[in-house]
């Protein structure tokens, strides 16, 4: 018996070309379906638009006390005051909940290579801020709020409709409810 026959058919049943044509048919529908089963992995890391609430730290050093007093303003724990975020011109779903003020602090070093620390003071009134933010991300694996992602070490923009402060991200904490 001949794997192929003068018809050309495998084994006398089936022609090659239809052959083909199922490999590829299966091929393509293997590909798809793996395809669909990575969108749907379950789980706080898949990135599946689950939202989750993130509550993030962002420190911005040498602040003017009259950008300072701006702020307050707006943000006020104790009164449950909170300021909107935003990008550009649109709204997000996160809030600037807390701001907590310190003296500056300089970093010196001295002649005998030793590093100092020194806190403003005197005519030097300047600020160190620490703005305590909660926000809404649907993908956790990008944890983009607006157009920024949020990652310890990241620097951030902290924009309101009020005020705009740059800085650096420095705790995050991850709630999955």
């Amino acid at each position: 018996m001949k794997v192929i026959d003068e018809k050309g058919r495998l084994f006398g049943k089936l022609n090659v070309i239809d052959l083909l044509a199922l490999l590829l048919a299966a091929a393509v529908a293997v590909f798809l379906v793996m395809k669909l089963a990575k969108k749907a992995a379950p789980g706080p890391n898949a990135g599946n638009g689950e939202p989750v609430t993130v509550t993030y730290t962002v420190a911005v050093s040498s602040v003017r006390p009259e950008s300072y007093e701006v702020v307050r303003r707006f943000v006020d724990k104790a009164a449950g005051e909170k300021d909107r975020l935003m990008t550009g011109t649109q709204l997000l779903d996160g809030y600037v909940v807390d701001c907590v003020a310190v003296p500056h602090i300089n970093y010196i070093t001295t002649d005998d290579n030793e590093i100092k620390v020194v806190p403003s003071s005197g005519e030097d009134t300047r600020l160190d801020l620490t703005f305590t933010i909660e926000a809404v991300v649907t993908n956790t694996i990008t944890n983009a709020v607006g157009s920024q992602e949020v990652r310890v070490g990241n620097s951030q923009y902290v924009k309101t409709a009020h005020f705009d402060f740059y800085g650096s991200i420095v705790n995050a904490t991850w709630s999955y409810e």
